[in-house]
């Protein structure tokens, strides 16, 4: 039977495919909501496992008096607010005392919690509270852009998370596996740097080693020429104002050239644990004290070489592997000639 042409088929296929056009943006909504859900809690669970990993530490190193559980949810709201960039001449000024501020935050909080911890201990629970805090964060921005999207039902935000989401857990993941590396006082990747510079001094005895600001400086004798080597205190987790440090050496020693040490982001396809050389300030963190140490290259015609070990950036953030571990003898080759 047809009218005007058209059979019962083709009307049922009409049908189908307008039912289609209806309902795909909304099967495709609730798939990825679903998807996006999952990520979520995975990410909520890594929260809440990281921080009871934190008390136990806590607990068990610090010996507090009171349960630390109420201090650890009520840091997890911390935040540092940085300065306005509109004028931005001494803004790395104002980025140095906001950061010492920030830090000195975390130090407070870590004698809250673990107030007779050692200071090895105490550095390590400062690092896992950082971890900690860090995934957190991204844990509220990925929930608040799900509850976003359904509150307004916009897809293109439930895409653009959905998109992004694969690359965010691998960092997340590997935020968490420092988690459990600084809380079982574990080396990272991203800590090359002072092992290369470690294994520099290794002859160097205890009396002949200077602290300054959390950092180890040492002196030797290389081929008639005095070398300087600085490297962060450990072996609890530390960075160490590098900057201030070495701009103190500078002025009192008149020093000329400076190589410095570190782990680098390696491009897909490149070997974990190659070695690189080039020239510039290799250090991490915001920028300050790269900056302090430029503006000191400016100042004295600094000759300034640089040597990295490739790693990617879950491997920085996670416990050392042995390949990394090996390529330290390959960056001190390098050092040495």
């Amino acid at each position: 039977m047809m009218f005007l042409g058209i059979t019962p088929f083709d009307i049922i296929v009409i049908i189908v495919i307008i039912l289609l056009v209806i309902m795909l943006p909304i099967i495709l909504k609730m798939r990825i909501n679903s998807s996006i859900a999952n990520y979520t809690l995975q990410i909520e669970n890594m929260v809440k496992e990281s921080k009871l990993k934190l008390k136990k530490i806590s607990i068990e190193k610090g010996s507090p008096g009171n349960d630390p559980t109420d201090a650890i949810d009520n840091f997890m709201e911390f935040f540092i607010v940085p300065p306005v960039s509109l004028d931005p001449a001494g803004i790395m000024d104002k980025f140095e005392s906001i950061l010492d501020l920030g830090e000195e935050k975390f130090q407070h909080m870590t004698k809250t919690i673990a107030p007779n911890a050692d200071d090895e201990w105490k550095s390590n629970i400062t690092m896992t509270l950082k971890a900690t805090l860090g995934i957190n964060g991204v844990a509220k921005m990925v929930r608040h852009n799900l509850e976003l999207s359904k509150k307004t039902g916009n897809l293109q935000i439930l895409l653009m998370l959905q998109m992004g989401l694969p690359m965010i857990m691998r960092l997340v993941k590997a935020e968490y596996e420092g988690v459990n590396a600084f809380s079982n006082e574990n080396p990272v990747g991203d800590g090359i740097g002072p092992l290369v510079a470690g294994m520099f001094m290794e002859e160097l005895s205890d009396d002949e080693l200077e602290y300054f600001e959390d950092v180890v400086i040492g002196k030797k004798m290389v081929d008639g020429h005095e070398i300087t080597i600085l490297r962060a205190k450990g072996p609890g987790a530390r960075v160490g104002k590098i900057g201030k440090t070495v701009n103190r050496l500078i002025n009192e020693k008149g020093i000329k050239r400076l190589i410095t040490v570190d782990a680098a982001q390696k491009l897909e396809g490149e070997e974990t644990g190659s070695v690189a050389e080039g020239i510039g300030v290799v250090i991490g963190g915001f920028g300050v004290d790269k900056w302090l140490i430029e503006e000191q290259m400016v100042k004295n015609d600094l000759e300034v070489d640089a040597i990295i070990v490739k790693m990617g950036p879950e491997e920085a953030m996670c416990q050392m592997t042995r390949k990394i571990l090996e390529s330290s003898k390959k960056a001190l080759e390098v050092l040495n000639n």
